[in-house]
């Protein structure tokens, strides 16, 4: 509820209806956004791969919320593992409307932090409200925001980094005027990221921080230069030791935030460390080598910033911006994955095989967004349209604008219908049936598997006391079983071939081992190697799903064992994550509605002094980009031909093989035997 009156509060203040301070388009960035995403929400989250994942870590908070240990996955793992704060707001939301009402509501929360997050970086970056309205309305049809949350699920780390854009201008002005009001709201925000998302901060501190530091710093510089052209090595370096200290009191004050705020998990993965085969995933491929790769996590994100790369590298290489463009450039570089071997040489190689390195493709399109906002700007009424005006002609602007326009709703239709066309989970399986079956009888005194369920295991585990030896959330678990292969889940095992079904055979052969009695299958794959394995088919319940059942496996403990942590680091999972966002609601509040209701003067931010006027688009600039832009459009036109080649059925024997199998994969029996 603070959340929600805190962020709302943020809008008004921003949308205030006063001539000078009015920004409409940021008003209809929000009310497209809300509607678009709002809506489409309700057709497309529950398919995602990780939001029915944070709603059964929710559940776990609105039945135990001091006792981080859950029996249900696992044969048994702590929560501590993953940081709470939107799996805690999620689960108080619940009661008053259910988990599914508290994960709308929250994903709804993300969008919204997420339009007004890149309002307020972009009007930092470039110091014009009307530019940062165009921003945000911009990132309404970002392909890489609408993957992330509509395609992935990705919750926490919208919220993380949007409330980490929100942080950004509080820290620029902490550093540039030295008020302590600046330096408490800002690590009262970072403290919100950190409990949101543990990688958003840590990373966020290399990739966004640090690149604000440096402009800080070279602002600084160029007004004790008298302008920025004439800032030196030498004048850079007197302006860092006069912030020195600043940055030093910020930094220090973020590290013991990133720390204290989240120490229980820091203590659980000193003390449970990834010690697994690494998973694979599709950010690390080659992406030309695996195309499907490529256009996950490469094409999709940037969309049509592609066509934009020489004008955004262009703006972040100049003077105010060199650190942004040593960073993206960096973020870009890293968001290849395994196409070349520089990711895995920066990284190291724990590094590269634990973390999923499309997050930093998602960073760099996000930086990339204040430099759109710019260049439509002035396309639409700046001085490149009176340039290409001047240069080709009334018509030649709007077929530019044209373009770019068609591209953009392609790519918001294309990513939005992917999950349409190619589906991430199976069918949606109605769960009372199940969680019938385990209520009954004493059925959940025995331990469950399912089979071809995908994400949506995750749904049934938080209906249900039942306990499985599967889960879905693999950093956690610790069964040798399944660390020691490279199986992300046992229910969809036979997409990983003979690893994959050797790893689930372990279950089924010795399922007295784990009290494993039960095994839900959704796909008939399954049943030779069920039947060979000794389990009786035991029923068909009324939602399809076939019921196979192991005699003779003993019933599970009365007391399992668990791994219990100190009283005093339970309160703190339990207390600080809301904590820190009460006390962001405090420090915040208080100058917003003084601002949103204009009871004192509205003054100018500083950093609205450094706007740029734009009065004379670079010619070469210009050209540069138009070349590059039809090259790109080129090689997309000529990839997605041979694509289609490369994929038709009967073009080869490799690829009939491949439709077969693919058909059969999603059940499409008829389409596999003609």
């Amino acid at each position: 509820f603070l959340q929600y009156i805190y962020f709302y509060t943020v809008i008004f203040s921003y949308t205030t209806a006063q001539v000078n301070r009015t920004n409409t388009i940021l008003i209809l960035a929000l009310f497209v956004g809300l509607v678009f995403h709002g809506s489409a929400l309700f057709f497309t989250l529950e398919t995602t791969y990780d939001a029915l994942i944070h709603l059964f870590f929710a559940d776990h908070y609105a039945e135990n919320w001091f006792d981080p240990w859950d029996y249900r996955w696992y044969t048994g793992f702590t929560v501590m593992s993953y940081p709470p704060l939107v799996h805690q707001s999620i689960a108080l939301l619940s009661f008053i409307g259910g988990l599914k009402f508290g994960l709308y509501t929250v994903a709804l929360l993300g969008i919204t932090l997420f339009i007004t997050g890149v309002y307020r970086f972009s009007h930092l970056l470039l110091g014009n409200r009307k530019i940062a309205g165009y921003a945000a309305l911009l990132a309404v049809a970002s392909s890489t925001f609408i993957e992330t949350m509509h395609l992935f699920g990705q919750l926490p780390s919208i919220i993380g980094l949007s409330v980490l854009l929100h942080a950004m201008p509080e820290i620029y002005l902490w550093l540039k005027t030295g008020k302590y009001r600046y330096y408490f709201t800002s690590l009262s925000l970072i403290a919100v990221t950190v409990t949101s998302h543990h990688v958003t901060p840590i990373f966020g501190m290399v990739f966004f921080i640090f690149p604000l530091i440096g402009m800080a710093i070279m602002d600084k510089a160029g007004k004790q230069a008298g302008g920025l052209q004439n800032v030196t090595f030498r004048s850079f370096l007197i302006a860092f030791k006069a912030m020195f200290l600043r940055i030093t009191g910020f930094g220090a004050g973020s590290l013991a935030l990133i720390i204290l705020c989240i120490l229980p998990y820091w203590i659980n993965t000193k003390n449970n460390p990834i010690t697994q085969v690494p998973i694979p995933h599709g950010s690390r491929d080659n992406f030309l080598e695996v195309t499907s790769s490529g256009l996950v996590f490469f094409l999709i994100p940037w969309g049509v910033l592609l066509l934009l790369m020489p004008y955004i590298f262009y703006r972040f290489y100049s003077k105010r911006y060199l650190f942004f463009g040593l960073s993206i450039s960096l973020l870009a570089l890293l968001g290849t994955g395994g196409t070349t071997p520089i990711p895995k040489a920066i990284l190291g190689e724990n590094a590269f095989n634990i973390l999923t390195l499309d997050r930093f493709t998602l960073w760099a399109t996000i930086m990339a967004l204040p430099l759109f906002g710019e260049l439509i700007y002035r396309l639409v009424e700046g001085d490149l349209k009176a340039y290409l005006k001047e240069r080709y002609g009334s018509v030649f602007p709007k077929i530019v604008g044209g373009v770019l326009l068609t591209t953009l709703v392609f790519m918001v239709v294309f990513t939005m219908s992917l999950g349409y066309f190619r589906p991430a989970q199976p069918p949606k399986i109605k769960m009372l049936p199940l969680v019938n079956f385990l209520n009954q009888d004493q059925h959940d005194q025995w331990r469950y598997l399912t089979l071809g369920f995908g994400d949506q295991m995750a749904w049934l585990a938080a209906q249900t006391n039942a306990l499985t030896v599967d889960g879905n959330y693999h950093s956690a678990r610790r069964l040798p079983e399944l660390t020691s292969r490279a199986i992300e889940r046992l229910e969809n095992s036979k997409f990983k071939g003979v690893e994959g079904i050797g790893s689930l055979q372990q279950f089924l052969t010795v399922p007295e081992k784990y009290k494993l009695k039960y095994i839900f299958s959704n796909d008939k794959f399954y049943d030779p190697i069920l039947y060979f394995c000794g389990w009786q088919r035991l029923q068909q319940l009324e939602n399809g799903i076939v019921v196979w059942e192991k005699a003779n496996v003993p019933p599970l403990a009365n007391i399992l064992p668990k791994e219990d942590v100190a009283i005093s680091l339970k309160l703190m999972w339990g207390i600080i994550p809301l904590l820190t966002v009460i006390i962001a609601f405090l420090l915040n509040i208080q100058p917003i509605w003084l601002r949103g209701l204009k009871t004192n003067k509205y003054r100018k931010p500083v950093y609205e002094f450094y706007a740029l006027k734009y009065d004379r688009f670079s010619p070469k600039l210009s050209s540069t980009n138009q070349i590059w832009a039809i090259a790109i459009l080129f090689i997309t036109c000529y990839g997605i031909y041979h694509f289609y080649l490369d994929q038709r059925a009967q073009c080869s024997p490799e690829n009939v093989l491949a439709a077969y199998y693919d058909a059969l994969d999603f059940k499409e029996f008829e389409e596999a035997h003609t």
